[in-house]
């Protein structure tokens, strides 16, 4: 998929330019949009990598590759956003800023965290939402439908006027 393609180009690009920075001694602050690039590059993986694990019915038939392709592009972008990672964590090391990268991956983790949180809040207050609707529309039908069976049943028993002469 070239979502995926994009976002491995991008990750790339981001480790080569952080390794040109600490080969220039720079500090990891001064890297930090490409730092940012990289981790945007590796969730737009993992979302790729939601995307195989929960693939609907209709995705699967009207997919322009195979599933099996498309899981195959996205564990082996997920392969190689590791090893670039794994270089990340050696630039940090080798540079005497390990502490900067130990702590990055805490923030990483809570603010992870965090997210995943709000995303299940937000998803059971969707969930939440849709029922209720679902259960109005019901009663809704419910009520309409009983309506007009009583107006139906009504009009029938009536008598009509030619009855009355």
């Amino acid at each position: 998929m070239l979502e995926i393609g994009i976002a491995l180009a991008t990750a790339s690009k981001a480790v080569a330019i952080i390794q040109k920075g600490f080969k220039l001694r720079k500090d990891a602050s001064e890297l930090t949009v490409y730092f940012s690039q990289f981790f945007d590059a590796k969730d737009e993986i993992a979302k790729a990598r939601a995307q195989v694990d929960n693939s609907t019915l209709g995705s699967k038939v009207f997919a322009k590759q195979s599933v099996e392709a498309y899981a195959l592009e996205v564990a082996l972008a997920e392969h190689k956003t590791k090893e670039l990672e794994k270089q990340l964590r050696e630039l940090f090391v080798y540079s005497g800023q390990a502490e900067v990268y130990t702590r990055m991956m805490r923030i990483r983790q809570e603010e992870r965290t965090r997210r995943r949180i709000n995303q299940r809040r937000v998803a059971e207050q969707k969930k939440f939402f849709a029922d209720v609707v679902l259960i109005c529309s019901m009663f809704a039908f419910t009520i309409g439908s009983l309506t007009l069976l009583i107006y139906i049943c009504l009009l029938y028993t009536s008598p009509s006027p030619r009855d009355a002469t």
